[in-house]
């Protein structure tokens, strides 16, 4: 085929950088695995610089530190902890305004804390705040879009403000800042004069060059190369910063409070606020280990170690650990509400990922309860009425169940019906070996209430599976190994004054709580090992296949019991197919690059559907690639957010109300159509509905390939049919004859109901009238009209819908400009010219892929799934 020079240009840029791609492919293979490395790695020189900095400290003294905070400065903290989180919440507020978004104050207030709660003590607060926000604020109208402004706002907010004040710290107290960081005077305050001097830099160049901008008069507009940004206006940073300065000086006064000696607060602010930003940039949830080795390293000697340790630990279960809690039961508690009122279902809640948080957690308890001893003044007494070998057995036994439940965790996150049960059965079984080990009834009681509120959100958990074909996931490995870790690194603190000797492995007594700590260590590590020797040994995962006739015959009964015509696109054979366990439902995908591909939403029920978009997300997991969802409709969108994916708009449909289509009708907008109508039946066109396996495919193939050679285009795929009998095999196929003699022909898409139908292939001779093609569309509808049909889709326009905003996401306004500039090579806007003139209803249409790099890597696949491969993106 000839090329142009531009397309010879572009074909040569490609070749260029296709070794760039491949090696950023192979890189993307082993992201995930490499980023949850480096965090453990992180996490591991985090405990260590820890355990050297407590070397000296006894783990009484850090008992009787912990007893000897006043209550006084107990209820302090509680207060500065409640300042902090109403400092929070303006974040949210001021992310509500930037996102132009309008929510009632209660679900503000509600997202806003439980975003904020979970967000710090789980890490990755742009994803799981993320996550909270969308889940309560899409309940009132807002999109994803929307969410993801108010979220970066949010996470963004404290990221920008960090430095300025840690800056300004630092000069308030030059000498003692120094001494704590210990770092010369000159470079710290010439480091802090930087960064403020880049902050009125950049707060000048804004002041000359921004604009405010036309749709919301609190932002700015300001220009970057050819981008432009939307930028929060002078009163709005200026509130920011006022917030970011009030939540900095709540939290930081959580722990100055708790101290027993208080340093100069200039220097220990200076101090928590680089401790804070550290922990942020490990990744580590929460920052935990990074965030205490920084401040036990700029204080431990001046303070104390014991008395600085114990405030940190309240600090964490204070600041963290108690919003964390409160945020569960008030997300629980939002969704029992809506249990009520929704009839008992909640596939797409928040219960689900809660829960499985909270399981996490129990799993945490019980493997730092294993690692520490049992009270002496409750052990005793249990063993008159308990034999020291149950003793034994239970303290081993809950440490076991612990891993069981950090592991369980991945499976209550997919809703998986088998890690609910299970799960349930472990929890009360740990919550009668706490009361056998030691009478730990504080442990108890929080083990059967997350057993009662797993069995409350039982509905929650619908997906049937077996555990042990659940994919291996690096990232709760990780975290199950970053856990053990840190029992074995309380153990050996608890421990530390006690000599190692290979006899304490079968020491039996009532006062061995060492031994018993390292058996039930060394138990639990070799359970890890096990587990995780069964996930890595186990069967690779069955190859993609083509489907099979079988398989193609069940998916067109699918279709034909289903309202999603476009579902009959599985039938060209070019994709697998994953059906559900009665094959009753089923997804299509094909596989390119790192990317799984599904188009369209899953054709069955609703139920059906979320069951399958998990199914696909599993198959993904097995095979080590990211899971794509193309063309998907808004409404089913929360359950690509159930699996973590984002979404971005495609294009929008083309609908027809046949209801309300009236050729006939008076009105202008009928009468362009109704000349072509009239016309095409005086220059000799006629339809003829062929039923299916009627239609002269020998004639309609003439048909199709002068048409692709008419525009100098090859057969497409994935998304788009092909002309090939076996195809064509399972449809009615319309054919317009001119003067006796075929035309122009389409293949329908219909279900066994009337609501609604598409079409496929639209193929028209180059010879034949100028008017055919839409001689063509007009007989289709009223022949679907007469029929009794509600609705007839003429398919997606790419890029469609998509306006060049101020103030809209990037992906936005490049498709906004590809869509109208890209003419030479796609032609989007005669694509929706054409659709107009039937005066169809417009509906937005999706990418569902995971956020970062990949959507731009999963268009690259889609796209080249589409055309055929990299060369078909540059050719016609």
């Amino acid at each position: 085929m000839e090329t142009t020079p531009n397309h010879s240009a572009l074909a040569a840029g490609a070749k260029l950088l296709q070794p760039l791609a491949h090696r950023l492919r192979a890189l993307g293979e082993y992201r995930t695995t490499l980023a949850s490395l480096f965090t453990l790695l992180v996490f591991g020189l985090a405990l260590i610089a820890c355990r050297r900095l407590l070397d000296t400290l006894d783990p009484q003294h850090l008992h009787q530190a912990l007893l000897a905070v006043p209550h006084s400065d107990l209820a302090l903290a509680l207060l500065a902890t409640a300042g902090g989180y109403a400092a929070l919440l303006g974040y949210e507020w001021s992310a509500c305004r930037y996102a132009g978004a309008r929510l009632p104050p209660s679900s503000l207030l509600l997202g806003g804390f439980c975003a904020f709660a979970i967000g710090n003590s789980v890490g990755l607060s742009l994803l799981t705040g993320g996550g909270v926000r969308y889940r309560l604020y899409s309940r009132h109208g807002l999109s994803g879009t929307e969410v993801a402004k108010m979220s970066l706002f949010a996470s963004l907010s404290l990221g920008c403000t960090l430095p300025l004040l840690a800056a300004g710290a630092a000069l308030l107290d030059l000498p003692r800042a120094s001494a704590a960081l210990h770092v010369a005077e000159a470079p710290l305050a010439a480091l802090a004069a930087a960064v403020l001097l880049g902050y009125a830099v950049l707060v000048l160049l804004l002041w000359r060059h921004a604009t405010p901008d036309e749709q919301n008069p609190q932002m700015i507009r300001a220009r970057l190369g050819r981008y432009g940004l939307t930028l929060p206006g002078a009163h709005l940073s200026a509130l920011q910063l006022l917030i970011a300065i009030a939540d900095m000086l709540a939290a930081a006064g959580v722990l100055y409070v708790l101290l027993p000696e208080t340093p100069p607060f200039g220097s220990f602010l200076l101090v928590y606020l680089v401790a804070l930003a550290a922990g942020v940039l490990s990744h580590v949830p929460g920052g935990v280990g990074v965030f205490e080795a920084i401040l036990l390293a700029a204080f431990g000697h001046s303070l104390g170690t014991a008395p600085l340790a114990a405030a940190l630990l309240l600090y964490r279960l204070i600041y963290m650990v108690l919003p964390l809690l409160l945020a569960c039961l008030l997300l629980l508690g939002n969704e029992a509400r809506r249990l009520t009122r929704a009839g008992l279902r909640l596939a797409s809640g928040l219960a689900a990922p809660v829960l499985a948080l909270q399981v996490f957690i129990a799993g945490i308890v019980l493997l730092f309860s294993g690692a520490t001893p049992s009270l002496d003044d409750r052990l005793e007494p249990l063993s008159y009425l308990v034999p020291l070998q149950l003793i034994e057995l239970s303290h081993l036994g809950s440490s076991l169940i612990g891993v069981v439940c950090l592991l369980l965790a991945q499976g209550l996150r997919r809703q998986l019906s088998a890690a609910w049960a299970l799960t349930l059965v472990v929890l009360l079984a740990a919550a009668l070996l706490s009361l056998l080990k030691g009478f730990d009834w504080e442990e108890s009681a929080v083990l059967i209430g997350t057993a009662a509120l797993l069995a409350l959100f039982r509905k929650a958990f619908y997906r049937p599976s077996r555990l042990l074909e659940l994919p291996g996931s690096p990232p709760i490995m990780v975290a199950t190994l970053g856990v053990l870790a840190a029992s074995t690194w309380l153990l050996l603190f608890v421990y530390q004054d006690l000599p190692y000797s290979h006899t304490l492995w079968w020491q039996f007594e009532l006062d061995g709580n060492a031994p018993r700590g390292l058996r039930a260590l060394l138990a639990s590590s070799l359970a890890l090992l096990v587990l995780g020797l069964i996930w890595l040994l186990r069967s690779p995962p069955p190859p993609l296949h083509a489907p099979t006739p079988e398989e193609l015959g069940q998916a067109f009964a699918a279709v034909r019991a289903s309202l999603q015509p476009e579902g009959a696109l599985a039938l060209s054979g070019d994709k697998a197919l994953l059906f559900d366990g009665e094959h009753r439902a089923f997804l299509m995908y094909a596989r390119r690059g790192r990317s799984m591909v599904a188009l369209f939403d899953p054709v069955g029920t609703p139920e059906q559907r979320a069951e399958l978009v998990w199914q696909f997300r599993d198959l993904c997991d097995l095979h080590h690639r990211r899971p794509v969802f193309y063309q998907v409709r808004a409404e089913n969108l929360p359950h690509y957010m159930d699996i973590g994916l984002i979404a971005l708009k495609l294009g929008e449909e083309a609908k027809v109300d046949l209801r309300q289509f009236d050729l006939d009708s008076t009105g202008k907008d009928m009468k362009d159509l109704r000349y072509t109508w009239n016309r095409g039946q005086r220059d000799g066109l006629s339809l003829v509905f062929h039923e299916r396996g009627q239609a002269p495919l020998a004639e309609l193939e003439e048909i199709s390939a002068a048409w692709l050679a008419g525009k100098k285009v090859r057969e497409k795929g994935f998304s788009l049919g092909r002309f090939n009998p076996d195809y064509l095999q399972y449809f009615r196929i319309v054919v317009v004859h001119h003067q006796g003699r075929p035309v122009a022909f389409a293949n329908l898409l219909e279900t066994d109901s009337p609501e609604i139908a598409s079409l496929d292939l639209m193929r028209v001779h180059p010879g034949a009238p100028k008017l055919t093609m839409e001689f063509l569309m007009l007989g289709v509808l009223l022949h679907f009209k007469a029929r009794g049909g509600s609705f007839f889709s003429l398919g997606m326009v790419p890029l469609s819908g998509m306006l060049p905003r101020r103030g809209a996401p990037l992906p936005q306004r490049l498709g906004a400009l590809v869509f109208q500039n890209a003419e030479y090579f796609y032609n989007f806007q005669g694509l929706r010219r054409f659709k107009e003139k039937f005066h169809p209803q417009w509906e937005p249409r999706y990418l569902a892929v995971p956020a970062g790099l990949d959507p731009l890597l999963a268009l690259a696949d889609t796209a080249a799934l589409i055309a055929g491969g990299l060369s078909g993106l540059v050719k016609r």
